[in-house]
């Protein structure tokens, strides 16, 4: 640091100088130039002045003996006459600065090296009446030869002012820094300056580094951070260059490539994927700064929402929205079906009424008309009735979960069954052998509606002397609950869709069977809320199993 600020020091006062130096030269030259560009005028002046007409021919300029040199230039830019040199043989000077000033202004002056002479000169030119051009010339020789005995004094005033500042440098910098140099800026301490002066400055000091410290642990932290963040993301996160090349990559958007990291490093998205719809997507994002775009790979569905950051580069985020748009058509699909199976039973009931309206209908038949429209309002009934218990599905959470005994879930849903089951003729059983006590975290009604739906099925879908059995039982970490009946059973074909919204097995075998066709849809779901599976074992003929399993609750993560 001594010799830095000694170095400055020195310099700054050198520079000075120099500078003075430099400004003495330039001012003399121009003020040297100026004056001969004068006098250079005034002769010219004489010239024309000495010619009554203002021209000057060149019989008059070969008598005159004239020191500067002369040309007498014609518009062509042809030399007339010099006085230094063969005119004839001399190169056409139209294009020369001065004379081109001079023929359009009336005069012009210019200062350059001159390839007859050899020499630095200054040029004056002025425009005749008769269209000629005078130009008169004259070298810098005698000027700077003025100019370089000056200068020899000033080089040798300024290497006493220079030998001055080297001594006042080296006092004045010995002088600051020796109380400086006994502060340590690494662990500055204000407490430990010796000249009270200094200690802001180190005080200063002490804050900044320990701003820096700060802000360095919070970048470090922010960093890791956002690496934790965007490597645990399920979207995939890429950032891309104004080029389009990949510049940092998560781990889900390396996943969705099936690529390693480094090769998808500084690669072209296009290399990627040059499909026409990528490339309409980055170019939206590009002039609109913002872009959407749904596609699908194999059997799912992914969505790219790009942004542009500034003139930094661009953001691309990539969600897999295969379960949303799942979602979405079976969102579409129920309400076409709701549509149509609110219309059927309602069609009924208006066809039926019709009739009876017109009068067409016997006395006799008039009760059977109203049971016909009796049976089909309670078919729209529990047809809204399940539509309302799917769509309270959709609004359940796990924070209204609570504890209840899968024992009396069982005994409520059979004691709702039990006239049902005399009346078909089919015998009700439940077998427990779980010891009486199994407790599971759910909602209590959702899961009797579970096993009402699959009771009620066993014992529409039974014969008279059938039975349907509930089974509870028990492992180490599950419950498994089965329903079992003797009914006619579901061929292999249909079983694929039997929990599927509206759908009935053979609807043309079984039509005086009651049913909405929502019944198993709302039984597999809300199994599935309950953390559990189910599956259905059948053979026509024999009988139908469904066969549930609930994992037991873990009561230290119960919210």
């Amino acid at each position: 640091m001594k010799q830095r600020l000694f170095r400055s020091i020195l310099l700054l006062t050198g520079a000075a100088v120099g500078f003075v130096l430099l400004l003495f030269f330039w001012v003399s030259c121009q003020y040297i130039t100026q004056d001969s560009f004068a006098s250079l005028k005034r002769e010219a002046n004489l010239l024309i002045v000495a010619d009554g007409e203002g021209n000057v021919p060149v019989s008059e300029l070969q008598r005159l003996q004239i020191a500067d040199r002369v040309t007498l230039i014609a518009p062509d830019g042809h030399a007339l006459y010099d006085n230094y040199a063969d005119a004839v043989s001399m190169e056409n000077h139209l294009q020369r600065e001065e004379v081109q000033e001079a023929l359009k202004g009336g005069e012009g002056r210019s200062q350059r090296a001159s390839e007859t002479l050899g020499k630095n000169i200054l040029y004056y030119a002025v425009r005749l009446p008769d269209g000629n051009v005078l130009r008169l010339s004259r070298t810098n020789d005698a000027v700077f030869q003025q100019y370089k005995i000056i200068l020899g004094y000033f080089v040798l005033l300024a290497l006493a002012v220079l030998c001055g500042a080297f001594w006042a440098a080296k006092t004045i910098t010995a002088r600051i820094l020796q109380p400086l140099e006994k502060l340590n800026l690494e662990q500055p301490d204000s407490e430990a300056v010796v000249y009270p002066e200094l200690k802001p400055i180190v005080e200063y000091f002490e804050l900044q580094q320990e701003k820096l410290q700060k802000e360095m642990r919070r970048y470090k932290n922010k960093k890791q951070e956002l690496k934790a963040v965007t490597n645990n993301m399920d979207e995939g996160m890429l950032f891309l260059n104004p080029v389009w090349e990949i510049e940092s990559i998560n781990k889900s958007a390396v996943k969705f490539f099936g690529k390693e990291k480094q090769e998808l490093l500084g690669t072209s998205f296009f290399m990627l994927d040059d499909s026409d719809e990528i490339r309409q997507l980055l170019q939206k994002i590009e002039q609109e700064g913002k872009g959407r775009l749904v596609i699908n790979r194999g059997s799912s569905y992914y969505q790219l929402n790009g942004s542009r950051i500034t003139d930094k580069g661009f953001v691309l985020l990539i969600m897999d929205v295969t379960a949303r748009t799942a979602s979405e058509k079976i969102r579409r699909e129920f309400s076409a079906n709701v549509s149509h199976e609110l219309k059927t039973p309602l069609q009924s009931v208006l066809g039926y009424s019709e009739i009876m309206l017109s009068g067409l209908v016997k006395p006799e038949d008039t009760k059977r008309f109203l049971q016909k429209i009796n049976d089909e309002a309670h078919n729209l009934l529990r047809l809204i009735d399940d539509i309302m218990q799917l769509s309270k599905l959709d609004e359940l959470t796990h924070d209204m979960m609570e504890e209840f005994t899968l024992q009396d879930v069982a005994q409520s849903a059979l004691a709702r069954l039990k006239d049902k089951a005399g009346r078909l003729q089919v015998s009700l059983q439940l077998v427990d052998s779980t010891g009486g006590d199994s407790k599971l975290l759910g909602i209590s009604s959702l899961m009797e509606e579970i096993f009402f739906n699959l009771l009620d099925n066993g014992l529409k879908y039974n014969h008279p002397g059938g039975e349907v059995m509930l089974r509870l039982s028990e492992g180490e970490n599950k419950y498994t609950v089965s329903v079992a009946d003797t009914g006619m059973g579901i061929p292999g074909s249909e079983l694929p869709h039997i929990f599927e919204r509206f759908y009935r097995v053979d609807r043309s075998r079984h039509k005086a069977i009651e049913g909405t066709g929502l019944g198993l849809s709302i039984v597999k779901h809300g199994v599935g809320f309950h953390g559990g599976s189910i599956r259905v074992v059948s053979t026509v003929g024999q009988g139908t199993e469904f066969i549930m399993k609930f994992p037991k609750p873990k009561y230290e993560e119960k919210k």
